[in-house]
């Protein structure tokens, strides 16, 4: 089996539709690496706006997940979502100052009082999307691959890594102490979403490969920007075989279906 690994999507339900018609994944098995909802509408030097359709996107991916044994991750602004449905205050604050307070108008809740968002988030309709997120893992993996929202901390092991970790780490994963590639010390492919790759080497590639040296197993970071208010932003999928050969390389950048392999930089 083949497997297409999609990165942070934050509401383009747009661009998602587009994607999944893209030839190269069809039969292939889907993992969503999380960061359904949440994004701007803006990209920097330019005038064009964007759709922000929270509920379509996790509308598209519980289908996937229910009808197609497709695999969706937890990702940290989904589970801004879920701790506040539980309740957590921090969560609350920390969602509210990073997209929240746009998206909570976008899924019907008028009112920034967290009793109110949390009690919204407990009642239908959005009460099943509360249930699906819960149930959502923080890893997903084979014999020769591995994938996380945002990376693993390389001084435990897989089976010991801590929550925030899998959905918050960013440099530490990425880097070693002299700010090159850290080596990868699991031996499995690695794909990951969580940062920006213009963020990181912004050369109108959608996706980033780590690797310490030539013979270190290498590590994909696929979060193109999605509604991350970059020109070129974009939800990107990767398509590994069973032994991580890499089969596709797709990008979507306002509802246009463009090949993976090449830089597109948009002014």
């Amino acid at each position: 089996m083949n497997y297409t690994f999609i990165g942070d999507i934050h509401s383009a339900a747009d661009d998602l539709e587009v994607l999944l018609q893209a030839q190269d994944i069809q039969g292939s098995r889907l993992i969503f690496l999380g960061d359904y909802i949440d994004g701007v509408s803006t990209r920097t030097g330019t005038h064009t706006t964007d759709s922000l359709e929270p509920l379509k996107v996790l509308d598209i991916v519980m289908d996937r997940v229910r009808h197609y044994e497709d695999v969706a991750l937890l990702g940290n602004h989904d589970d801004f979502w879920l701790q506040t449905a539980y309740g957590d205050d921090l969560s609350y604050q920390t969602w509210r100052l990073n997209g929240g307070a746009n998206t909570w108008r976008q899924l019907g809740i008028h009112s920034n009082s967290p009793i109110i968002v949390t009690d919204a988030l407990n009642q239908q309709p959005l009460a099943r999307y509360t249930k699906f997120l819960a149930q959502l893992p923080l890893s997903w993996s084979t014999a020769s691959l591995l994938a996380v929202h945002a990376g693993i901390d390389w001084n435990f092991p897989v089976d010991q890594q801590v929550r925030d970790d899998m959905m918050w780490i960013r440099d530490d994963y990425y880097f070693d102490k002299t700010k090159n590639f850290h080596p990868n010390k699991i031996g499995r492919i690695m794909v990951t979403g969580h940062t920006p790759v213009q963020s990181i080497k912004n050369d109108g590639y959608g996706f980033l490969k780590m690797q310490a040296d030539p013979q270190d197993t290498p590590r994909y970071l696929i979060d193109a920007g999605s509604r991350s208010g970059a020109a070129n932003g974009g939800i990107f999928a990767l398509t590994l075989s069973e032994t991580g050969d890499v089969l596709a390389k797709n990008w979507v950048i306002k509802q246009q279906l463009l090949d993976g392999n090449l830089p597109h930089l948009y002014d």
